[in-house]
């Protein structure tokens, strides 16, 4: 074979390998989702993970249903992502997990609007970082609510004395219980339900996605209810190791699930309204008022005393609700 051939060859060879696809990293991500593989959750990362995969990195999804369980696996390394709730991460970043502060989110328009700055803006993307640890990504969980046995108890004084199943791992939920007199009532994920539906407590808070897998209405019966005015917006956030991926994967990652926000929100309402009509409670204007001023009072506590919220957040949030609603009572006191 003469030198020109070989020469041919060897061009054709070279472009053919120049033209062949990267091989993909393949990175693990551990998933909490209450129905495991199943579950409405687990299929929206799918499609995330089909996305992820035309940017050079597969990502295998490890169903959880216990969501302790996932954030521990990810602690030990035993996954280079997480997906678990805002409250749940807080310890690895609070800017974060404040989206879910108490009473600092009134809807899903509010939800969106800061999950589109977070994924829009770098100076607030920047925040998103601590450590070696990422936020990539939100999705709403659905708004919290507190579920009574009693539906008369629809007031701030009258949850005085009255038992409360308590996520003894949500900073917020016990500064509440502790400031209107109420009895807390330690629970997880897995106890809750069974605790209000078997009467060992008086009143739990639950996002609308649980009143269905967690069979609620037991413990709701004939004679309770569900204070129709959200205690928080809780949301399923996606953490990173920074370092296991590519430096641009976040911000793509983010931009993505901004766009797909919709899908998690549609679920979220399609949740509200599964639950029947009978159960709602609706809050009196003069009565909503002061669930406002006693969500005020412990955002400020946690973020003055225990740093458990961010401030700087907070005070995103705060613009975001008097943009909305601009006769709000705490838009003329700019106290966060």
């Amino acid at each position: 074979m003469t030198r020109r051939p070989i020469l041919l060859i060897a061009a054709l060879i070279a472009t053919l390998l120049a033209a062949a696809p990267a091989r993909a990293e393949s990175r693990s991500l551990c998933v909490y989702d209450p129905a495991g593989r199943a579950g409405d959750f687990f299929h929206l990362l799918q499609d995330f993970a089909l996305e992820s995969s035309t940017w050079g990195t597969e990502l295998d999804l490890r169903a959880y249903t216990d969501e302790e369980t996932a954030v521990k696996d990810y602690e030990a390394g035993q996954c280079d992502g997480v997906v678990a709730t805002g409250v749940r991460l807080q310890r690895f970043n609070p800017f974060p997990a404040t989206v879910e502060a108490m009473g600092a989110v009134p809807d899903y328009k509010v939800l969106a609007q800061i999950v589109h700055t977070l994924a829009t803006y770098d100076s607030a993307a920047a925040r998103l970082t601590s450590g070696d640890n990422e936020t990539v990504g939100f999705m709403s969980a659905g708004a919290v609510y507190l579920f009574v046995r009693d539906r008369t108890v629809d007031s701030v004084p009258e949850l005085a004395g009255k038992r409360i199943a308590t996520m003894d791992y949500d900073a917020a939920a016990p500064a509440m219980v502790q400031r209107v007199g109420a009895i807390m009532v330690p629970v997880d994920l897995g106890s809750i339900g069974p605790k209000f539906n078997n009467g060992d407590v008086d009143i739990a808070y639950m996002s609308s996605p649980g009143y269905q897998p967690f069979e609620l209405w037991r413990g709701l019966g004939a004679k309770g209810g569900i204070l129709k005015r959200p205690l928080a917006m809780a949301t399923l956030q996606v953490m990173i190791r920074k370092s296991k991926f590519p430096a641009d994967y976040a911000g793509k990652a983010r931009t993505y699930f901004d766009a797909h926000f919709q899908d998690s929100v549609t679920l979220a309402k399609k949740a509200d309204a599964a639950i029947p009509a009978k159960y709602w409670v609706d809050i009196p204007a003069d009565e909503a008022a002061r669930w406002d001023r006693l969500f005020q009072e412990v955002r400020i506590q946690l973020r003055d005393k225990t740093h458990a919220y961010d401030g700087s957040m907070l005070s995103a949030l705060a613009r975001l609700r008097c943009a909305e609603n601009a006769s709000r009572a705490e838009c003329a006191e700019h106290k966060e």
